[in-house]
């Protein structure tokens, strides 16, 4: 049966140990966040909240953004990550950033307090995102900002086909379907934004590829950090797991294959 605790779905580590993931993802996908995010107008003595803030990467840069007049809260479920985004905050000396320790369900925020609410590869470890998005709906003030990415595992490929990549996805739906989790909701987020009540939806796509660099290695540290998960839903055995790992690893090195480490939707809708 499925649960709307997320804290029961996401299926990887938190803190320290997951420090470094979340630095490459970042450095995979923060370019296309801060365009994003830049475009939409997110300026100067904003108020904003990012919910499922991970390390806290994006939060700490929208707090640079916004500057002194402005603030972030930055909310996560994990105290281990909001610790991590903590020591990296007062490294930068960044003091208009507040950490919440709270559900995508109920983030416990103030309703209608906020000019954009962000968030990023969360609606993917949820069982029910609309609720969360109805959540971060009603913390925006009229005419706030509801800011989301997600992917669909659909569009991560390799050129030349490899088996790893094929028995990635795979993996990937059998692990989502054990978990009660949809990994291609970003494909689906236009239709989620307007079961929440955010009409009119903005929508634009954009596709994360390497052929070279410790960028693709990506999917082999994601495998191995979900193995737990992987060997509860009987998807691999933990050799033949190893074995797609060594093979993702490989083919990192090789840079005559193409690597598409995801398609990532990204959407955003003024409230009413």
């Amino acid at each position: 049966m499925a649960t709307n605790d997320s804290r029961q779905s996401y299926m990887f580590p938190t803190g320290e140990a997951a420090a470094a993931r979340l630095r490459l993802l970042d450095e995979i996908f923060g370019p296309a966040t801060r365009e994003l995010l830049t475009s939409v107008g997110l300026a100067e003595g904003w108020n904003v909240a990012e919910v499922g803030c991970g390390s806290g990467l994006v939060s700490l840069w929208m707090a640079e953004r916004v500057g002194d007049s402005g603030s972030v809260a930055a909310l996560d479920q994990s105290a281990e990550q909001l610790q991590v985004a903590k020591k990296e905050a007062a490294r930068r000396a960044i003091s208009n950033v507040s950490l919440h320790s709270a559900d995508a369900y109920q983030t416990g925020l103030p309703r209608e307090a906020f000019d954009l609410v962000y968030s990023r590869f969360v609606m993917c470890h949820l069982t029910d995102p609309v609720l969360a998005l109805k959540e971060m709906r009603n913390l925006l003030r009229k005419g706030g900002l509801l800011v989301c990415e997600d992917y669909d595992h659909a569009g991560v490929a390799s050129f030349p086909p490899t088996r790893a990549y094929r028995r990635l996805l795979e993996i990937s739906r059998a692990v989502d379907a054990s978990r009660g989790l949809d990994s291609t909701v970003g494909s689906k987020l236009h239709t989620l934004f307007y079961e929440a009540g955010l009409v009119r939806p903005e929508v634009s796509v954009k596709t994360a590829v390497a052929l070279r660099g410790e960028k693709k290695r990506f999917w082999a540290l994601t495998l191995r950090e979900a193995a737990p998960a992987i060997f509860a839903a009987n998807a691999a055995t933990q050799q033949e797991l190893e074995s797609i790992c060594e093979e993702i690893e490989q083919i990192a090195k090789d840079e005559t294959t193409l690597v598409v480490l995801a398609s990532v939707t990204q959407i955003w809708a003024q409230k009413d």
